[in-house]
């Protein structure tokens, strides 16, 4: 038993790679880095315009990327949400003076303000904004509508049980050369022959 502790106790060692190995690796993923951020990222953002321009033109949300038949993960439009904001800063900086809520370099206090926002509601009636806390009309302050796209998209792996099966599911139809044919216009994508691979 003593046997079974040592030998786990050597296998849960590290190797330790000379200071010239790991120069070479640390040289080798910056390669790899730059050629993520000039080559493959334009790529990985590439569906970003076109998701927008579909949600302007037909209200599209999202983009649902399968293969196989199997759902490998989605991109989502962002989409701003609906808000309050300061229309006109003299009104509301008046209503905030009336509160003892200005500081002493002539701003609002941030946190008044984001309290004053977050409780701002709309009579539909009137178009009024008021303090829902108390009902107060609130002066200088306007209503913004969200369901704009905030002008980024939202990627996530189909997952199951909290593990990313979508991308389990790309990589392997990807080793296998399935998405070849759609990759011709982009060869840096597609899978190279390693050094010394058999022909069969």
């Amino acid at each position: 038993m003593s046997n079974d502790v040592a030998d786990d106790a050597q296998a849960e060692e590290t190797i330790e790679l000379p200071l010239t190995a790991l120069g070479l690796i640390g040289a080798l993923a910056r390669a790899m880095e730059e050629h993520q951020t000039g080559v493959i990222k334009p790529k990985k953002d590439a569906p970003k315009v076109p998701l927008i321009k579909g949600f302007d033109e037909e209200k599209r949300t999202d983009l649902v990327v399968e293969i196989g038949g199997q759902e490998v993960g989605r991109y989502k439009v962002n989409l701003t949400r609906d808000r309050f904001a300061v229309a006109d800063e003299a009104a509301f900086d008046a209503f905030a003076d009336s509160r003892d809520e200005i500081d002493i370099v002539i701003v609002r206090k941030k946190s008044w303000e984001d309290a004053v926002l977050k409780y701002a509601e709309m009579n539909p009636e009137t178009g009024t904004i008021f303090d829902s806390r108390n009902g107060e009309e609130i002066p200088g302050l306007k209503f913004v509508p969200g369901g704009q796209p905030t002008g980024s998209v939202t990627w996530t792996w189909k997952k199951r049980n909290g593990q990313p099966v979508g991308k389990s599911v790309l990589l392997a139809a990807y080793r296998r050369g399935d998405l070849n044919e759609l990759l011709r216009k982009t060869p840096e994508l597609l899978p190279t022959r390693q050094p010394g691979a058999s022909d069969e």
